[in-house]
């Protein structure tokens, strides 16, 4: 989520972690089965090494091939710094022949050579009509969705699927960049034509220090559990930016902004302090905090669903336990009564029982051993 300034693009985004750069740009480190796999040549390819001359020349188009195949780019280097996958090709291709300079060949050559693997992969190398269409592709990824590892996912999906060789990481820095500064600037315009002087009022207030704290900073706040006092609380955030949530439902629509824009522009005003969001333009913020409202607003209600979702859970769990519980107790006074309705029988074959005794007298006993109901 680090963004920079876009608006007077001052510093390039940082999209990718080192790692990840190293991942896409770093030219590749082969394993033996690696190599193996990518200086392996097919007919084609034996073919076209033919038409070089020197050994040197024809290994390091094999090099080149080989990087190619692994990362679909081209990399410069010298001989020494690749002394493992030559010494393979040398073996492997050219029965152990040596090379004396193991610097770079010329550039003129190293070109050449690329050419002849852009072809033979009906690849394209980026020029001007190439870059267009990123541009273009760049554009209207932002408008769908203004992450920048977005923006840089969706060039590289279309650099693939129209065999296209990736541009470098500072270019696609400078590219994500101005595509998000195409839609801010797109959305910049249209908030000053929808927004009213009312509305920009209510959206300033929640950068006000008002009560010793940002009202924005307020609305960030989450229930920290279920409890009746956080609920109340969540409910009167509800309440607090209720109309601005009626504003947003009316002008996001007309801004053309995605549900995955609105969720992260809602995610920045998150992210940013304050101090940080009153450093960028006025007009973009105000997007972020219509965005922000509309996400918190749909937030509290999830809050409260859940809320209820867990009152009623609770009620049923307590419920199961307390009919558990007397399911316990009369299985235990069953027991009991089982136990006694024995001896209450017992009186019936009692010998030492007179037969003239009279039956209320047999009552009598019997309902110490066991209750009337």
């Amino acid at each position: 989520m680090n963004m920079e300034n876009n608006t007077t693009n001052q510093k390039r985004l940082k999209i990718l972690s080192e790692d990840e750069i190293k991942i896409i740009y770093d030219r590749p480190s082969f394993s033996y089965e690696d190599r193996c796999s990518y200086f392996s040549l097919s007919q084609p390819e034996k073919e076209l090494l033919h038409t070089l001359r020197s050994v040197k020349s024809k290994a390091y188009f094999v090099l080149q091939l080989g990087y190619f195949k692994s990362k679909q780019l081209f990399f410069t280097f010298d001989l020494f710094e690749v002394e493992e996958d030559l010494q393979y090709i040398l073996k492997e291709h050219f029965n152990n022949s040596k090379i004396d300079d193991l610097s770079s060949i010329d550039k003129s050559t190293r070109l050449k050579q690329q050419q002849l693997i852009l072809k033979l992969f009906n690849y394209q190398s980026c020029g001007v009509e190439e870059r267009r269409k990123m541009e273009e592709k760049a554009q209207r990824a932002a408008a769908f969705c203004g992450k920048p590892i977005y923006i840089f996912r969706e060039i590289m999906n279309y650099l693939s699927e129209n065999c296209i060789v990736v541009p470098g990481y500072s270019f696609m820095q400078d590219m994500t960049g101005q595509a998000i500064t195409h839609e801010q600037n797109r959305l910049i315009t249209l908030m000053q034509d929808y927004l009213k002087q009312a509305d920009i009022g209510s959206l300033d207030r929640l950068l006000e220090d008002s009560s010793g704290l940002y009202e924005i900073t307020l609305l960030k706040h989450e229930p920290k559990d279920f409890s009746a006092t956080e609920i109340k609380l969540e409910m009167n955030r509800g309440k607090q930016i209720q109309h601005l949530y009626y504003l947003a439902q009316e002008l996001l629509p007309k801004l053309g902004i995605s549900n995955e824009s609105i969720k992260y522009y809602a995610s920045l005003v998150s992210y940013y302090s304050v101090y940080k969001l009153k450093r960028l333009n006025v007009w973009i913020v105000y997007v972020y905090l219509l965005c922000f409202v509309s996400h918190r607003y749909q937030r509290m209600h999830d809050n409260l669903i859940n809320t209820l979702i867990y009152s009623v859970r609770g009620y049923a769990d307590e419920a199961k336990l307390a009919a558990k519980e007397r399911v316990y107790e009369c299985y235990t006074e069953s027991n009991q009564d089982m136990k006694k309705a024995g001896e209450l029988l017992k009186i019936f074959t009692d010998d030492h029982i007179p037969a003239n005794t009279p039956f209320k007298d047999i009552q009598d006993r019997a309902f110490t051993i066991l209750e009337r109901q």
